[in-house]
């Protein structure tokens, strides 16, 4: 197979949207975000890992195979991911099941005033 140019490129994401005192977090992939939460960080978000039960029996059910050192199919080390479209063919299955999804978590808090600021960033900073 002749695979297209960016078919095996992808990123992972993290955004945050505040309404009010409201803070949903959304992230697919290892990008995270924090709020500083009085003198704590407290997660909104968590990194999407092949090993983790629910992404492993999806890789599973989508013909996937997770190698000794966590990486799907010996490629990706995540399972969550927008673009990556070499994992994202079994035409038998929605986007949301195949091997790699782009289907985020979200996360809701409701700020208070011990909440200082987030921090957004790829996993690469961390």
């Amino acid at each position: 197979i002749v695979e297209k140019p960016g078919s095996d490129s992808g990123c992972t994401a993290v955004v945050a949207l505040l309404r009010g005192k409201d803070l949903y977090v959304a992230n697919a992939g290892d990008s995270r975000c924090v709020v500083c939460r009085g003198v704590k960080a407290f997660d909104m978000s968590i990194d999407h890992k092949p090993e983790d039960d629910i992404e492993t029996q999806r890789i599973h059910k989508a013909g996937g195979k997770i190698t000794c050192d966590g990486r799907v199919n010996g490629g990706l080390n995540l399972s969550r991911a927008i673009g990556d479209h070499v994992y994202k063919r079994n035409t038998k299955l929605e986007l949301k099941d195949q091997m790699i999804t782009a289907l985020p978590d979200i996360k809701h808090i409701t700020l208070t005033d011990e909440d200082k600021f987030m921090v957004l960033a790829c996993d690469g900073i961390w």
